[in-house]
């Protein structure tokens, strides 16, 4: 299983991206940087304190990125980054996404300069700017369609996210201990002690992602959802013999705090991001209307554009902690 998260959620450490962190073979997610040398990053992090700042948030993780854990692209060197510039564009452009328009960033790629400005100031709000926010997400949905990856997202909150849970096929549940908080020591410690385990559950659910990635019904398949559920009740065990090991508190060292999550599977289209936020933008404007926006008519003042993954589904964990376990360091 290799698992696309956001990069908000590294930013801010979410329960959806320490959990990929510690439960995917490999976690990919979109690292804003100028193309070229390194002397180009180093010139970029001079003019944008924005950019340093960013990237500062992400230093506690750099040895996860030295040992493959996490990534910004697949071996073959395909990223997110044209996955955006799509989402972005049919943001900017698709009359199917209309009522979203006026959150467009429209000069978002004007510069990479500004790109990784505008990029590296909305990941430090926590998504503050749907402009900026929405092809960012939209973009790592379609890059995880388009290779087969799974999606890591966070329990529903907002109207947006309600609504894309609407959208959605419920393929499996299981619940698993994870750490919500940990160095990233403590995660390749656990990742190693547990490694087994791990890679069953992981070849499990990578699985079932191929076949939503193959527009197929995961329902027919009962023997892949069992395996799941197997897997994820072994890894449950392995780590309930190890716990104490893995949660035991060092001097100096990031206090880790485990918890019980709930992992919900869902079959989401690939344009969920999108559809689910003009969803919620009618229903706030108008009070009434919960509509998807494919039911909706629209003002024809825009084409709507091809899409060359037409009507591919990508499958999305949905994390929720259940409960709070904590070992404090010494």
């Amino acid at each position: 299983m290799f698992a696309a998260i956001s990069p908000y959620h590294l930013t801010t450490r979410e329960p959806p991206a320490m959990a990929a962190l510690l439960l995917a073979e490999r976690a990919v997610t979109f690292l804003p940087s100028p193309r070229g040398s390194r002397e180009a990053v180093e010139q970029a992090v001079a003019e944008s304190p924005e950019y340093l700042r960013f990237m500062e948030t992400w230093a506690w993780s750099g040895p996860l990125w030295e040992r493959g854990v996490v990534a910004s692209a697949l071996d073959d060197g395909d990223d997110a980054l044209g996955d955006l510039h799509t989402a972005w564009k049919h943001l900017c452009e698709d009359e199917r996404y209309a009522p979203l328009r006026p959150l467009a960033r429209r000069m978002l790629f004007e510069t990479e300069q500004d790109f990784l400005e505008e990029i590296s100031r909305d990941l430090l709000r926590g998504g503050s700017d749907p402009g900026v926010s929405l092809p960012l997400d939209a973009g790592i949905d379609r890059f995880a369609a388009r290779r087969g990856l799974v999606v890591m997202r966070s329990h529903p909150t907002s109207v947006a996210q309600k609504a894309e849970q609407h959208l959605g096929q419920r393929v499996f549940a299981v619940a698993v201990p994870i750490l919500v908080q940990a160095s990233a020591e403590r995660l390749l410690e656990t990742r190693e002690r547990l490694a087994d385990e791990l890679e069953d559950l992981a070849d499990a659910v990578g699985e079932v992602a191929e076949v939503v990635a193959q527009q197929e019904d995961v329902r027919d398949e009962p023997a892949l959802i069992e395996r799941v559920e197997q897997t994820a009740r072994a890894y449950a065990h392995a780590f309930a013999c190890e716990r104490v090991v893995i949660t035991a508190g060092r001097r100096e060292e990031l206090h880790v705090i485990e918890r019980m999550a709930s992992i919900s599977a869902v079959s989401l289209p690939v344009d969920a991001v999108l559809r689910s936020g003009v969803r919620a933008m009618r229903s706030l404007a108008d009070g009434r209307s919960r509509r998807s926006c494919d039911e909706s008519p629209a003002v024809e003042t825009m084409p709507v554009l091809a899409d060359t993954l037409g009507r591919k589904r990508v499958l999305s964990l949905v994390i929720k902690p259940l409960g709070v376990r904590r070992r404090d360091g010494a």
